[in-house]
């Protein structure tokens, strides 16, 4: 009979044996199948999420009588443009204007240019007879040259036509700038002059330096260049007298004429012949954009209207960051009008686009200058949210910390004007918090040049 304990012995080998066996097992991993990592949402796919596409810079694109209609909620649209230079931006304001026109009683243009020349394009539009083709009428207006080209001349030439068969419903085209002082003087003068000549007199000789045929016949900036800062002065305060004598003899319109010329002597107040321009800062720089803010005010009267200007100009709010202290004209109309303005501003992933060198010559022609959508800018967000044209509506984003996180965070804002480096600049990039800047947003996969007259 074999042992008791011998077989006990056994029984608890075979037993570790198995245990042993079993936890080996165990230990040796076991081949599973990979988990795809699952990505939370990003400012950029919430932005996806609202993206309208535009298929075709048609009038009849689904994607632009939306967004005519979502505009059109505003009494007043700031339309911004990503650079003074480029095609498809302008081409897209010239769109939204004809849908506004026809379907949501947009009935004033009011342009990013100066008071006479905007007139002359305004007298085309208004269908009186005339032998030039929109394109001549463009080319004649003494407008800035970025506005020279074949999407004014077609929106012009659209305009015509409209109010030639609603002449119940007329269009209007007013410019709102303010870089004409010696014209705008001159013809105030001459309103008073037919009403006071004695005070007409009075008041022309501290404007004398400023209504010489070369001044007239000057660009704003170089007029300056001629004068001095004391003469400057004087004919600033001649300017605040004509408007005051305009007024008590009760020509309105003069009046205003005759503040447009102090807003012009006043803006640039340091670009004379022995101007400081050490002394510029950002209060400087804004009056431009107040007083632009300020004249649309004044115009718009009742009427439902839209702002044709820069992206930097219509932006609706006063930016922090390192834009702050900047006023644009879009935060004047935002504080006065509040959600009855609305910004759109308009971004790029690739530019080609026409520029000024800052050092060129005051007479230089512009250049063909191109970028791509930097790092940490609002180009590269809006990117990587549509590789297509798409508008984004902000006021339907999401309430959450992600997009008060982001509003509040200074991102790149990547926007030129009528002048630019032939090369990238880092300091071309201002980074500035979102905050309540823009109502709506577009992306363009590309710019290309403006198409000039």
């Amino acid at each position: 009979m074999p042992d008791r304990h011998a077989l006990l012995s056994r029984r608890n080998f075979l037993l570790a044996t198995a245990s042993a066996g079993l936890l080996a097992a165990c230990a040796t991993p076991v081949p599973v199948e990979p988990v795809e990592t699952v990505r939370g949402p990003t400012m950029a796919s919430l932005l996806a999420a609202q993206a309208v596409p535009i298929r075709h810079l048609v009038p009849d694109d689904p994607g632009i009588t939306a967004f005519a209609r979502r505009l059109a909620e505003a009494k007043i649209v700031g339309l911004g443009e990503a650079t003074h230079g480029s095609h498809q931006d302008a081409l897209l304001k010239s769109l939204l204007v004809q849908d506004m026109v026809e379907n949501h009683g947009l009935r004033l243009i009011l342009v990013e240019a100066n008071r006479t020349g905007t007139d002359q394009l305004n007298i085309y539009a208004s269908a009186l007879p005339t032998g030039l083709l929109a394109a001549e009428a463009v080319k004649q207006a003494p407008i800035f040259n970025v506005l020279k080209t074949e999407v004014m001349a077609d929106l012009l030439a659209w305009l015509r036509g409209w109010n030639a068969v609603n002449a119940d419903q007329p269009v209007r085209l007013v410019g709102i700038d303010c870089q004409a002082s010696s014209i705008d003087a001159a013809d105030a003068l001459a309103a008073l002059a037919t009403v006071d000549s004695g005070a007409a007199d009075a008041i022309s000789v501290a404007l004398a330096p400023i209504l010489t045929d070369e001044a007239k016949a000057a660009r704003h900036d170089l007029m300056l260049k001629t004068i001095s800062s004391a003469q400057r002065f004087e004919a600033e305060a001649a300017c605040r007298m004509l408007e005051a004598e305009l007024q008590r003899v009760g020509l309105d319109n003069a009046a205003f004429t005759a503040r447009r010329a102090w807003q012009g002597l006043n803006a640039f107040e340091y670009e004379t012949s022995d101007g400081d321009m050490s002394r510029a800062n950002l209060e400087y720089w804004s009056r431009r954009d107040v007083f632009m803010a300020q004249n649309v005010l004044s115009l718009a009267g009742p009427d439902k209207a839209a702002l044709w200007g820069h992206n930097i100009h219509v932006q609706g709010g006063r930016p922090a960051g390192q834009g702050a202290g900047y006023i644009p004209s879009g935060a004047v109309l935002r504080e006065a009008l509040g959600k009855g303005y609305a910004a759109l501003i308009q971004e790029f992933t690739e530019a080609t686009f026409l520029a000024v060198p800052p050092d060129a010559a005051p007479d230089a022609a512009p250049i063909t200058l191109k970028r791509t959508a930097r790092p940490d800018t609002l180009n590269a967000l809006l990117t990587e949210a549509s590789g297509q044209l798409a508008w984004f509506d902000l006021a339907t984003l999401p309430d959450n910390s992600m997009v008060t996180d982001w509003r509040e965070t200074p991102i790149g804002m990547e926007w030129y004007g009528a002048k630019a480096h032939p090369e990238p600049q880092a300091s071309e990039v201002p980074r500035v918090p979102p905050d309540s800047l823009f109502d709506v947003l577009v992306i363009h996969p590309e710019l290309t040049p403006s198409r000039m007259l």
